[in-house]
């Protein structure tokens, strides 16, 4: 269960803003509401239940790209079932409509082994001026489950460095990812720099993979 407060914090949105939306999700039974104090929404269904296309469908007016796609196929020129643009267009809506119903909210929120950044993935977001930290995301549980054991910033990124990275590059990933060196490269409150390194894929200590770390 999440709260109104929080959904508006956590996605950057007017708290007046999350109930409209939600009562949207809630009338396509996509997710269930829970009144009083400690109320908020929860999903109706499993994750891989529900595709985007559910989600999409039913906030917004419409899904088609096009007017003369719309239900009642209308055309000002009434050229619908001849328009060879019409034919293109309709092809384009079917393979964006396929791809909406394909895609499902747990393909989302645990991205499989073929993600953009592969299934090393880690997203950590740290807050220099408490030293304190959080796991936005992690592919392996793992990971994530040290995060939640370790009391400092500092600790997690020791055993991260300690366990999964090649040995050569122990020290330089560790000073990379470090919160004092993250302070010390700060130009006007900012950094954004990657650094290419190689984490361990298993026990053989010399198997790796090639990752990048990104301070932003």
């Amino acid at each position: 269960m999440v709260s109104t407060s929080e959904l508006s914090r956590k996605l950057n949105v007017s708290a007046n803003y999350v109930p409209k939306i939600a009562k949207k999700l809630k009338n396509a039974k996509i997710v269930t509401a829970c009144e009083g104090t400690n109320g908020g929404y929860m999903l109706a269904k499993q994750p891989e239940n529900i595709s985007l296309m559910d989600i999409i469908s039913c906030v917004e007016e419409t899904m088609a790209i096009n007017r003369c796609l719309e239900e009642d196929r209308f055309c000002s020129r009434n050229l619908e079932d001849t328009c060879k643009i019409h034919k293109i267009l309709l092809s384009l809506q079917n393979t964006y409509n396929n791809k909406l119903e394909s895609v499902k909210v747990s393909d989302v929120i645990r991205p499989g082994e073929d993600e953009y950044f592969g299934r090393f993935y880690v997203v950590l977001k740290l807050n220099l001026k408490e030293k304190s930290y959080e796991c936005v995301y992690s592919h392996i549980r793992e990971v994530y489950e040290k995060v939640r054991k370790t009391e400092s910033y500092e600790e997690f990124i020791s055993q991260y460095v300690e366990r999964y990275v090649y040995a050569s590059d122990k020290k330089m990933v560790h000073d990379f990812l470090s919160s004092e060196g993250l302070e010390e490269r700060l130009v006007d409150g900012c950094e954004e720099k990657d650094l290419p390194y190689r984490r361990i894929t298993g026990k053989d200590k010399n198997a790796y993979v090639w990752m990048e770390a990104k301070n932003i």
